[in-house]
């Protein structure tokens, strides 16, 4: 497990940095002066399209995927047993989306906060109901150290931002690295669990709801980052968790769930 959220710490951080280097060298292609003209009227009212419509079905398809997981904590609280749900995607859900929130109130983006104050109660809901159920399981560790050490560098982050004195740009970049890496993060946790689906060829400890919400969610904020909010921190780890969402469908393909 460590070794996947180092891999994928790397990937959202290599990310960002090649599509820092890429935006800058966009240009329009050379031409008439009215092609130009209306490409540029083209452009955008696709990205003014974009930049409503698609956030605004974002927070719909945000809230589905932050909550995806309580419908089966309740169902499994009720039966008193955690079964083959894997709690690890949902302790992750709590920290990025706290990240998510702390970045839109830096930059004051209603949407990117809108989109996770919703699933973050969700989320810790879930957490709490979870944990009496992880009783004697290897992975009440893993949920309770992932809780304390996200806890603790959101803290550290903040004492050093404050005492640094960063001003307010330098202060959006770092929560942007922050919620990016917290949320590429997110994104892959589901995949914890890939040994055990391709050594028992059942993906039941993949819930079908968070990947499904993951794959429509991370296209919607994909679009918006790139083309209406031009946010690398936006587009970057939707477009990563995009890709780890279609890895998550295929294995859900591949190896149908099977439950206890």
């Amino acid at each position: 497990m460590l070794q996947l959220q180092n891999e994928a710490m790397m990937l959202v951080f290599l990310f960002l940095g090649a599509s820092a280097l890429v935006a800058p060298a966009r240009r329009l292609p050379a031409g008439p002066r009215r092609c130009a003209k209306h490409a540029t009227v083209m452009n955008g009212g696709a990205a003014a399209l974009l930049g409503t419509v698609a956030p605004t079905l974002g927070i719909f398809t945000s809230t589905a995927l932050y909550a995806a997981s309580l419908p089966a904590v309740i169902k499994r609280t009720k039966q008193g047993s955690l079964g083959e749900l894997n709690p690890l995607p949902t302790a992750f859900v709590v920290l990025s989306t706290m990240a998510w929130v702390q970045y839109s109130l830096s930059v004051k983006n209603p949407f990117v906060l809108i989109s996770n104050l919703p699933g973050n109660v969700a989320a810790m809901l879930s957490t709490v109901l979870m944990l009496p159920l992880m009783k004697g399981n290897a992975q009440l560790g893993q949920v309770q150290w992932t809780l304390v050490a996200g806890t603790v560098a959101n803290l550290l982050m903040w004492s050093y931002m404050i005492f640094a004195g960063l001003s307010p740009v330098a202060r959006s970049q770092i929560l942007g690295l922050y919620a990016s890496a917290f949320c590429v993060i997110l994104f892959g946790s589901p995949l914890s669990t890939i040994a055990k689906v391709i050594r028992q060829r059942n993906s039941a400890s993949i819930l079908a709801a968070f990947t499904f919400a993951q794959v429509a969610n991370c296209s919607l904020w994909a679009a918006y980052g790139l083309w209406a909010a031009k946010d690398v921190y936006v587009y970057g780890p939707n477009i990563a968790g995009l890709a780890l969402g279609l890895a998550q469908l295929a294995l859900r393909i591949i190896f149908p769930a099977s439950e206890d």
